[in-house]
């Protein structure tokens, strides 16, 4: 019995798995994917469940696969959700997938690391390539104006090689010192060496909780970029490429030559001096100019982007190139860039290489000259009658001033045609990252980072008899700098992750250490044989050569636990220790804690039945950042190795050793503590998705330059930390997006911000004078305890004085007006206008940010519209100082309605070049609100249909056109209102001379035709 019990359950097996082979036989199974639009999916996953066998669809989203006939298919897609299908035997299986709203933005780029959007604390926003792709700029900072709520973008002019400002959550520093960029694991200072269209995700850090992980750096934010990847299975070619022409957005009036003659004739009349023989007897109306309309033309730009991604099993690459070539609306301002970009990683059971160099090589021909003062009056000619450049229709050597009146005359547009000038820069950034999973969730990483950048500023100036006339030399010189800079990085990270239960870990520890080098060689040189030999050994003179060499260095150690129970309760809590080589040992270290925690209500019993709302979460964080904003060596003394002074009974000069630079080696880090609130909504199945934030920004122990007294002997600023800048705000932004019909879909999103910046202490310095906006020292803002950093600062202005004995009952102190000119408010009422009647006039900082875009597609059809603007800055027109007031150039046209006694009703005080009633002074009188609104983008695309793709074997095929600028609303009379930060007496990042405009190359507006194709 035993032995036929044992037979009967042998046979029984056999014949159960004979009957399971014959049920499961594979079959030959063929089918399409498509999305809920009945569009193909290409690269679709096609898997069988619980097997190694899959593989991925066409062009075409077309699979064939052998399964198991009574198997069941695994289907996904990034961005859809994935499905499961049985087969039952069926041999022709078509699927359709629905999007995921949750999943598209699922995954955040964070410090180190990435996070679900679900599980992050802190204030992070986001731009995605698909932001990115529709719009057409050449500055990669553009792809966030407007588009993110707390993050101000600048654009320094309408220069084609021009690059933007980046604030985020307002000014925290008296220094030049912005966020730090991270691009694709290397931390370096700016993005311009990137390719707009190879970025794949732009990422924000704002609040201290985000940033602490990076720092010392991150105390004015983290801004980081991801480039793009290939994608496993299968190679797409990307190819982009635009055309355009660019115009002026707004046109200033300047006078004529009748009409600037007309202006002096009368100016020289009220001071009671002879009229120049150029303006009134010897006036030649043959000998005219318009220096400004010859200076502008049609300006153009091209951009052309070439891409190929792809991979296999195991690797992944990309190889991108680009082309950019722009011409500004001024004339001689010329800018090319070159971009090749390469990224790849192999992947190999536990161990992970990842890859990415990007070479970006630009050269650009400004031109700092448009709209400067001193430039030519219109009575001269822009060129002789030999077509040479022109700063005088006198004879060489005639006495200029005598016959055209006082000032100095130069041919801006003249010595910009003249002189050679090119700033080439070479750059080069990447990265070798390898990992390692040592055991389930415990990865060690290595990231090496290199940045090597190569700058060369060479100017030539000739032998001209235009710069003789213009009193700017009368030899030939070169000015030339070239500048490396080396940044090395070494990262070591160890990362945990793991889920026990309803706990969620992630632990991220690591080391770092940064070290920086730049160097200078530089030569001026002069009084050359002939305009033909450019080599400074054969100059005359060696006037100047700058040179330098300064390295600095950073390490650092770091942590952060990110716990979540039950996706309801989680809390990150990070520890960063920096040590700097810009303090002195015993000052060196900072230590700088940050903590936040956050709620998923949604996630909550009492929320199951909302169904309505499908997400809400609230946040709360706090943390401190340093930041260590002072040059190299600012606490080493130098010394002169060659002083001399007088000594002995018989008093004779002996040559000895000098510290000439003063130091401060009690200089520490400052510190920015940082609390933020808010809360993450979304509702209608994630089809509206809000985000509000609330934040405090308390910067302490800012580093001041402060000049001591002159008997110490040195006469360098020398900094300190005394200073305490608080930036407080409100951040909201919407999205919105809904598919309506399958031809009609559409999407929205709306950004404000409001900022309250404003001084808490100078600790006991004197309030900080700067913004000098002419080259007569004329300032115009003021920095002191409860005003804004940079506010403007001067008298307000009353009308005008209609008779002279107002204007001497005024008891002005710093004048002697009569009727017509300017009349100040006697703000302290004591009967005087003295310096103590100044007052703040505004602050160029906007208090108001917003921004709304709205996309929509019908069939083969697309539009974009992206409108952005601010409120609540004021802007210094420097053209108005130029334009009445100056003596050195020509004036606008408005100044003939200048007061007289018979033109009473204006608001123009007198023509003048005396100026005894010191007209010029800081007031109001220049200042203008800086408000605008305008469509910044605007694109409208036709894609080939799918048939007619297949046709011509193609996956895309799409013209656009696109329009920069198209329209801007305000008030502003300069000629444009986006004027970043001017340069006049310091840095261009200079946070005190934002809103001056000084001759700022204007924005213009943009048309573009543009061709995208992929195969």
């Amino acid at each position: 019995m035993k032995k036929y019990r044992s037979n009967f359950w042998s046979v029984l097996l056999v014949w159960l798995i004979c009957t399971a082979s014959i049920c499961a036989q594979e079959i030959d199974i063929s089918g399409n994917v498509l999305d809920n639009l009945n569009q193909p999916l290409p690269g679709a996953n096609v898997l069988v469940k619980g097997a190694t066998i899959g593989t991925q669809t066409d062009f075409d989203g077309n699979f064939t696969i052998k399964a198991p006939s009574d198997g069941i298919l695994v289907i996904s897609y990034i961005g859809f959700t994935s499905k499961e299908v049985s087969i039952n035997g069926q041999t022709i299986i078509n699927i359709s997938l629905e999007e995921d709203a949750s999943q598209l933005d699922e995954v955040v780029v964070v410090g180190y690391g990435t996070q679900k959007k679900s599980d992050v604390t802190g204030a992070v926003g986001t731009v995605g390539s698909d932001d990115i792709e529709n719009i057409t700029f050449s500055d990669p900072a553009q792809a966030l104006q407007g588009r993110m709520a707390g993050v101000n973008i600048q654009s320094q002019g309408g220069s084609p090689g021009a690059n933007s400002l980046i604030t985020i959550r307002g000014t925290g520093t008296l220094s030049a010192a912005g966020p730090l960029f991270v691009i694709d694991g290397v931390i370096t200072n700016n993005m311009n060496s990137v390719n707009p269209q190879d970025i794949d995700t732009i990422s924000v850090l704002k609040d201290a909780s985000s940033t602490a992980i990076y720092g010392s750096r991150a105390a004015n934010g983290v801004v980081i970029i991801t480039t793009k990847t290939g994608t496993k299975g299968k190679l797409t070619i990307d190819f982009d490429t635009n055309f355009g022409f660019t115009n002026l957005v707004n046109d200033i009036d300047w006078a004529n030559a009748r009409q600037y003659a007309d202006i002096v004739n009368r100016s020289d009349d009220n001071d009671g001096t002879d009229r120049s023989p150029a303006n009134d007897s010897e006036f030649n109306p043959n000998n005219t100019s318009n220096l400004y309309d010859e200076s502008i033309r049609t300006g153009s730009i091209s951009n052309t982007n070439l891409r190929l991604a792809g991979g296999g099993e195991n690797t992944l690459f990309s190889l991108s190139l680009s082309h950019l070539d722009g011409e500004g609306v001024v004339k001689y301002d010329d800018f090319e860039r070159y971009t090749v970009r390469a990224n790849g990683s192999f992947t190999k059971g536990k161990f992970k290489l990842q890859n990415t160099i990007g070479l970006t090589r630009s050269v650009n021909n400004p031109n700092p000259y448009f709209n400067k003062e001193r430039n030519l009056i219109p009575t001269i000619s822009l060129k002789d009658a030999n077509g040479n450049w022109n700063s005088s229709d006198l004879d060489p050597g005639s006495a200029l001033a005598t016959f055209y009146g006082p000032g100095t005359i130069i041919n801006e547009l003249g010595v910009a045609a003249l002189e050679d000038r090119t700033v080439t820069n070479t750059n080069i950034l990447g990265n070798l990252a390898a990992s390692y999973e040592i055991f389930d969730g415990l990865t060690y990483k290595l990231n090496l980072g290199l940045e090597y950048n190569i700058n060369n500023n060479y100017r030539f100036r000739p032998q001209d008899q235009l710069f003789i006339d213009g009193n700017l030399g009368n030899f030939a010189e070169i000015s030339e700098r070239n500048d490396t800079f080396l940044s090395t990085l070494v990262e070591h990270t160890i990362n945990y992750k793991k889920t026990i239960g309803k706990h969620g870990i992630d632990v991220i520890g690591g080391f770092t250490q940064q070290e920086n080098n730049t160097r200078r060689l530089g030569v001026d040189a002069r009084r050359f044989p002939s305009n033909d030999i450019r080599v400074p050994s054969a100059a005359e003179e060696i006037s100047n050569a700058p040179s330098f060499d300064n390295t600095s260095a950073i390490q650092s150690y770091f942590g952060r636990v990110n716990y979540s129970f039950d996706d309801r309760y989680l809390l990150t809590a990070t520890l960063r220790k920096d040590g700097s080589s810009l303090f002195v040992e015993d000052l060196r270290w900072g230590t700088f804690p940050s903590a936040a925690f956050a709620w998923n209500i949604s996630n909550e019993k009492f929320m199951k039945n909302v169904s309505s709302i499908s997400n809400l979460k609230f946040r709360a964080s706090y943390g401190e950042i340093g930041s260590n904003n002072v040059g190299v060596y600012s606490v080493d003394p130098q010394l002169n190795l060659f002083s001399e002074y007088v000594l002995g009974d018989s008093p004779a000069r002996a040559t000895g050793y000098s510290i000439t630079k003063g130091v401060n080696p009690n200089i520490f880090w400052e510190t920015t503590k940082t609390t933020d609130i808010g809360l993450d909504f979304a509702a209608f199945n994630n089809k509206l998705d809000i985000t509000m934030d609330y934040f405090i920004k308390k910067s302490e122990d800012i580093l001041i330059g402060i000049r001591l007294p002159i008997y110490t002997g040195f006469d360098n600023e020398i900094p300190f930390n005394t200073a305490s800048v608080e930036n407080k705000g409100f951040e909201f932004s919407a999205n919105y997006r809904d598919q309506l019909s399958e031809d009609f879909s559409f999407n929205a999103s709306l950004n404000f911000s409001t900022l309250d910046n404003k001084v808490t202490s100078l600790g006991g310095s004197t309030p900080i004078i700067t913004g000098s906006f002419t080259s007569n020292s004329l300032n115009s803002k003021k920095t002191d305890i409860g005003q804004p950093i940079g506010s403007f600062y001067g008298y307000m202005v009353d009308g005008i004085y209609q008779t002279d004995a107002e204007a001497t009952a005024a008891n002005d102190t710093s004048g002697n007006p009569v009727a017509g000119d300017l009349k100040f408010k006697d703000l302290d009422g004591d009967g005087d206008i003295d310096v103590d009647d100044q007052t703040y006039l505004g602050s160029a900082i906007p208090n108001f940010e917003y921004g709304f875009n709205l996309g929509a597609n019908y069939k083969q059809w697309d539009l974009n519209l992206f409108f952005n603007g601010v409120s609540g800055n004021t802007l210094l027109n420097s053209n108005r100082y130029r334009g009445f007031f100056d003596t050195d150039g020509n004036y606008l046209a408005e100044a003939l309605n200048a007061w007289t006694p018979s033109n009473t009703n204006t608001s123009i005080p007198r023509n003048t070049q005396a100026d005894n009633g010191f007209n010029r002074r800081m007031s109001d009188f220049y200042l203008e609100s800086g408000a605008y609104f305008r469509l910044r983008n605007a694109q409208v695309g036709y894609s080939l249909s799918d048939d007619l793709l297949d046709k011509i074997k193609l996956s895309k095929l799409r013209l656009y056109v696109s329009a920069i600028n198209l329209f801007t609303i305000t008030d502003y009379t300069g000629y444009y209102p986006e004027i970043g930060r001017n340069n006049r007496g310091g840095s261009e990042q200079s946070q005190f001379n934002l809103g001056v405009d000084e001759g700022t190359i204007p924005s213009g507006r943009t048309l573009q035709l543009g061709l995208q194709v992929s195969f």
